[in-house]
């Protein structure tokens, strides 16, 4: 027992020692070092996982210049549909939040929604109240001015169905703009009129927001694109090349005007009664009244010229009270250039 008792104050004692050591280190570190205060929460950003912005580096040239091919096109679709002259330019290409684009959207607008496959989730494509009313007045025979600003109600169904068409046909000309990047099937959806209708990703999300400036009639316009960050990240690298987008597709606007410009071209025909050979002495000599011989038979048709070029064969008549020319023979022009091998088995199939 005496052992045991012994032992228990021995463990008593070393305790205490220990915790007045102890003591000692913790007062000696409080005078090496203080303990700052604790500081204010004026200042303090709050920080919340699930809301983190995403960090983005750098522009994307791929997609300028896509869109830069897709002004061109859709000036095009526009042109035909409506039958003026418009001009589509790319004003600026942006990276912004969801929630600041879809609040700068003013209702009641035209809100396309759509999908290029086979990249995953939804874009949006957006026309201001203004476009779609222009739109609208020029496809129903108005002149497509507005005289004061459109009133804030909501599209008729026959609207929306006309600016659907519209809608259908932008989308498939971006399609034909991706093709230099990337093929995808660009699907339009459905189209809304409403910003709160068209939640295609979470508010905190980062979007490429392409605003386009549409002039018709003199007066400017706004049409946007735009596509969610995360949906362009299986092409991105194709996007992020600072390389230049050949156009080798035909400018069916310009074609149309040339053909139409080529029309309209003034030309001279001259229809040639015939030829005939004499001397320069003879010629010298000739007098009012004198007879030349031709080498154009009386019953032969007359050789009809375009720019010294023989084009038709005819017969001379009247018609109308006046000198006329009846076409009786097309003549076909002869090819400029054949081929060498043709040529060269001619002779041995001769002989």
């Amino acid at each position: 027992m005496s052992t045991l008792s012994k032992n228990k104050s021995g463990e008593a004692e070393s305790m205490k020692i220990s915790k007045k050591h102890l003591n000692q280190l913790i007062q000696k570190s409080h005078e090496q070092d203080p303990v700052s205060p604790i500081p204010s929460s004026e200042g303090v950003v709050p920080f919340e996982l699930g809301k983190q912005n995403r960090i983005i580096r750098g522009r994307m040239p791929g997609m300028e210049a896509v869109y830069d091919r897709y002004a061109r096109l859709l000036a095009q679709t526009l042109t035909q549909n409506m039958r003026r002259s418009v001009t589509v330019n790319r004003r600026a290409t942006e990276l912004v939040n969801y929630k600041d684009y879809i609040e700068a959207v003013r209702p009641p607008a035209a809100l396309a929604v759509f999908s290029l496959s086979p990249l995953r989730g939804h874009a949006l494509m957006v026309m201001e109240q203004r476009l779609v009313h222009v739109i609208i007045d020029l496809m129903f025979g108005g002149n497509g001015l507005l005289q004061s600003s459109p009133s804030k109600r909501d599209f008729t169904g026959i609207e929306t169905r006309m600016i659907g068409k519209i809608a259908k046909n932008a989308v498939e000309d971006l399609e034909n703009a991706w093709k230099k990047v990337s093929t995808l099937q660009a699907r339009y959806e459905r189209l809304e009129t409403h910003p709160k209708f068209t939640n295609i990703v979470p508010e905190e999300e980062v979007v490429v927001a392409t605003t386009f400036d549409v002039v018709i009639n003199r007066m400017t316009t706004t049409l946007s694109v735009c596509i969610p960050y995360l949906m362009l990240d299986p092409i991105r690298a194709k996007l992020e090349g600072s390389y230049a987008l050949e156009d080798n597709q035909v400018n069916q606007l310009n074609v149309s005007r040339l053909s139409e410009n080529l029309l309209q071209t003034r030309m001279e025909l001259c229809v040639q009664l015939g030829e005939s050979r004499i001397a320069l002495r003879k010629f010298l000599k000739l007098q009012v009244g004198d007879n030349l011989l031709l080498d154009q038979d009386q019953e032969g048709a007359l050789k009809v010229k375009v720019g010294n070029v023989l084009k038709f064969r005819g017969f001379q008549g009247a018609y109308k009270g006046k000198n006329a020319l009846k076409i009786t023979e097309l003549i076909k022009p002869k090819d400029r250039f054949t081929d060498a091998l043709e040529n060269s088995s001619e002779p041995s199939s001769s002989e």
